[in-house]
């Protein structure tokens, strides 16, 4: 089955969601390699299976970025919401919608081995709640929580790792044939190696290191690039579903909506204070659902709560979400203080205050009259970016006294023009 190659780029991010593709990439810029370096790309797979093969004799197991931790009938289970040999049937112009199902299969076999009784719906009910036949539910019944969530609540996300937990006697195979077959130096081999086995490690959790219902996800940092970098992501632990939420019923449409408002909430924040931003597309390959009804959901929440939950549309400004720097001007003008602004959109008090000092410079402009063709010179800024401020400027200050108070509030001191 194919797709249209625009439905399938939308994908491609996924395909940098890859520890090789990290490992390669880290080494790469570390030991001056070219880009897309085949030497790197050796060292890191060699660097793999050499841990894998020492961990087995260890009865050490791990999770690859993308599985879920579970327990089924007192058995560990381990559910993949993320398959690299499956995704990259995305790059032979498979479609998405066939790449899930195949993965669904292999889910199902996973929770079939650890309990032979289980049905598909079992299977919905714990990763794929959009499959299962629910009522319309009442009129009035509300998607949203009681209150926003307590990011002080959440418990502690960073992983204990050992120091040394990969001894160079596990490395010595792929190291031995960095040197014998690539012609890599022994000490340059060895710290290939080395750096390999430490992102493997930091990417790839032992069971023992995450509690069920949790899972490592790469996710985008929160630095903004223009090209996809396989080195801006990072290994984040989500807690995607808690014991409470694994029992508690799902009827209605209004239940299951309030279920993944609460994963969003909940995931968003865990990635956020790990230094981590999931996309639109991260959340509709965790949670199984449309990227419709993942705006609905953000939608809904801001506008209860006044709360900009830190996704890669809010924070980065990728895709089609409202802009971090419009919704931070409007608060300001609604008389939230810096504070508060920064705790509403996930953002540094710092953050806030540049994107408010930019507005006072537009706003400045504007007082003067200066040219808004002159403004991207001036500023440094695109035109894009000033559009937005302008479009603000139109929104909220209709004359030049409205202007003259909210300058002066601000502590800038306007000059007459003679």
């Amino acid at each position: 089955m194919q797709t249209k190659k625009g439905v399938t780029s939308r994908y491609s991010t996924l395909l940098a969601r890859d520890v090789l593709q990290l490992q390669t990439a880290h080494m790469s810029k570390k030991f001056e390699l070219a880009q897309a370096s085949m030497v790197a790309e050796k060292a890191a797979s060699l660097t793999n299976r050499a841990i894998r093969e020492w961990e087995a004799k260890q009865n050490i197991t791990r999770l690859n970025p993308g599985e879920l931790l579970l327990e089924e009938k007192g058995k560990t289970l381990i559910l993949p919401l993320l398959h690299r040999e499956l995704i990259q049937k995305l790059k032979d112009q498979v479609s998405a919608k066939a790449v899930k199902r195949e993965l669904e299969i292999l889910q199902y076999e996973k929770l079939k081995e650890a309990n032979p009784q289980a049905s598909l719906e079992d299977l919905w009910r714990l990763i794929n709640q959009s499959e299962l036949v629910l009522k319309r539910g009442r009129t009035g019944d509300t998607m949203l929580p009681e209150k926003p969530l307590n990011t002080r609540e959440l418990g502690p996300l960073t992983r204990q790792l050992a120091e040394s937990e990969i001894p160079t006697e596990a490395l010595q195979p792929a190291i031995d044939t960095l040197v014998d077959q690539w012609g890599l130096r022994p000490g340059q081999a060895e710290g290939m190696a080395n750096l390999a086995a430490r992102i493997y490690t930091r990417c790839c959790p032992r069971v023992e290191e995450l509690k069920p219902g949790q899972l490592v996800w790469l996710a985008h940092g929160t630095r903004k690039s223009r090209h996809i970098d396989s080195r801006l992501f990072s290994p984040v632990v989500l807690t995607l579903l808690t014991p409470e939420e694994r029992e508690a019923p799902l009827n209605t449409r209004a239940d299951f909506k309030k279920h993944k408002l609460r994963q969003i909430e909940r995931i968003t924040a865990e990635a956020w204070m790990q230094d981590g931003v999931l996309t639109t597309l991260d959340l509709e390959w965790i949670l199984g659902i449309s990227p419709n009804l993942i705006r609905e959901l953000l939608e809904q929440y801001h506008e209860h709560f006044g709360i900009l939950l830190p996704t890669a549309g809010s924070v980065l400004d990728m895709g089609r979400t409202l802009t971090h720097k419009t919704l931070v001007v409007e608060m300001a003008l609604d008389g939230l203080t810096t504070q508060e602004i920064a705790r509403r959109i996930y953002h540094t008090p710092e953050a806030v205050d540049n994107y408010l000092r930019l507005f006072d410079r537009v706003l400045l402009m504007c007082y003067y009259q200066v040219p808004v063709s002159a403004m991207p010179r001036i500023t440094g800024h695109s035109q894009r970016l000033l559009e937005e401020h302008l479009n603000l400027v139109k929104k909220h200050f209709p004359d030049t006294e409205a202007m003259e108070a909210y300058l002066g509030k601000r502590g800038i001191k306007l000059e007459k023009s003679s």
